[in-house]
């Protein structure tokens, strides 16, 4: 989640970001949107699940996300914001509405998807996207489970969202309704796991996925830590 001079953000985003319209805004709950942003600029990008956006979401503010869905043919992608406190990126995706015009810097990094028939997930309500990608990339025939904590409030939009894995309300600490609830799952070893969010959650999840309860190797174990507690939000 950088910060960076206004200086340089300013150029960076005009001469690398790719310039799209907000075309839809759907509510999901208290805590999540979904928005859509298209345009011709977003046709052949190279879109693949797990990849990785940017947005300038103030004078010296950037902020990663992940598509949740995207269609490189048609020029649209998908995100759904987590809408958490008072940061600037949940402050700026509460002010889109439909017509607005933005720049969307990327798609970068690599797919997520492993191979295998089998696949897990763990994280929070910032891994939604992350993991609609995934499993839409996976198909149909791919066996997956999982586990994601999310508020209370926002517990039924993300079931709907991931209806193949589990949905748990948050504790009073971050990844503590998640990682009880995991300590308590028959895991059957997986060809893959997929954990992402809070960053000591993502650790403690990889330590219990390669223990010998579960027995699997840390190569499998695909992470991305997206935030910290004490570190500047969303």
């Amino acid at each position: 989640m950088p910060t960076v001079p206004a200086l340089i953000a300013e150029p960076m985003t005009r001469w690398m970001g790719r310039r799209a319209a907000v075309v839809g805004v759907e509510v999901l709950s208290a805590g999540l949107v979904r928005v859509r942003f298209a345009g011709e600029a977003l046709r052949g990008r190279g879109w693949q699940p797990g990849c990785e956006i940017e947005f300038r979401v103030g004078e010296r503010e950037l902020r990663h996300y992940t598509p949740a869905a995207f269609d490189g043919v048609a020029g649209w992608i998908d995100v759904v914001f987590q809408l958490y406190g008072a940061g600037p990126g949940s402050h700026w995706a509460r002010g889109l509405t439909v017509g607005d015009e933005t720049l969307v810097l990327g798609p970068g990094g690599k797919s997520w998807v492993r191979d295998g028939a089998t696949h897990f997930m763990a994280g929070d309500a910032s891994t939604l996207g992350l993991f609609e990608a995934l499993i839409a990339g996976l198909g149909a025939e791919a066996k997956v489970s999982g586990v994601v904590e999310v508020a209370p409030e926002d517990a039924e939009a993300a079931g709907a969202l991931l209806p193949r894995l589990e949905v748990v309300a948050e504790g009073e600490q971050p990844g503590e309704a998640m990682l009880a609830r995991l300590r308590e799952m028959a895991v059957e070893r997986p060809d893959a796991a997929y954990v992402a969010g809070h960053a000591r959650s993502v650790q403690e999840v990889r330590g219990l996925l390669c223990a010998e309860r579960v027995g699997m190797r840390r190569k499998d174990v695909v992470t991305k830590p997206y935030w910290a507690t004490g570190k500047k939000g969303l």
